[in-house]
């Protein structure tokens, strides 16, 4: 599953992923862990989520990675803040006061030209990697924290036998062995979503689909 899949169903419109609200719980897991108007926010494959909007008016700044022109022209228009265009190391550039937008690949992000940042709010992002992707994302990730860094990933755990992803599932065993060396690891946030996405039980997913939140926090933080 290579970019080229992903610009293509950007283009087509084909983005059944999109969600049209702010995600629900994403309030409440703010709070869970303390950040405050100073933070830096870090969103992996951000599409056009209105998550982005509702970040910058939490944080000081928030950064969006996202492969789609389409989707981030998307959040520009949404955002009440005008943008300057800037090119470097192969991506464009966009940024305002409160939003920083690089269209690109995320395993190229250069970590060297992005600041420390307080969190990474992985939503949706790993699970629509297949298996042999996600170490490589993972590993970005990694080299994008430091010391104080904490992370949000959600998930979604079903039999992928019953339907092909994307979204695949990704199961706790799975974030220890990409996570465990460098972060602790804890759910926050768990709920079946078998009912309430049909369109999965159209696809075939016919046993269990759960939703869930983790946090991660460095592993030297005490």
């Amino acid at each position: 599953m290579e970019i080229s899949y992903w610009q293509s169903r950007w283009e087509k419109g084909n983005t059944g992923w999109h969600m049209d609200t702010v995600y629900p719980p994403l309030p409440n897991l703010w709070n869970h862990l303390g950040m405050n108007a100073e933070a830096q926010v870090l969103v992996p494959l951000c599409g056009k989520s209105l998550d982005l909007l509702w970040l910058a008016d939490h944080c000081d700044t928030v950064t969006g990675v996202e492969v789609s022109p389409k989707a981030l022209q998307y959040v520009m228009q949404e955002h009440n803040e005008s943008f300057a265009q800037d090119y470097s190391h192969g991506f464009s550039i966009y940024r305002s006061d409160s939003l920083v937008l690089w269209q690109g690949d995320y395993a190229k992000l250069p970590a060297d030209q992005i600041p420390s940042q307080d969190l990474i709010y992985d939503k949706a992002s790993i699970i629509a990697l297949p298996a042999e992707k996600r170490s490589r994302h993972a590993n970005k990730t990694i080299e994008l924290s430091n010391s104080d860094t904490q992370l949000l990933i959600q998930t979604f755990e079903y039999n992928q036998s019953e339907m092909s992803g994307p979204p695949f599932s990704v199961d706790e065993q799975e974030l220890k062995k990409l996570f465990g060396h460098w972060f602790k690891l804890k759910c926050i946030h768990e709920q079946s979503k078998l009912e309430e996405l049909q369109k999965f039980k159209r696809r075939g997913l016919s046993s269990f689909l759960t939703e869930k939140v983790f946090h991660l926090t460095p592993s030297n933080s005490g």
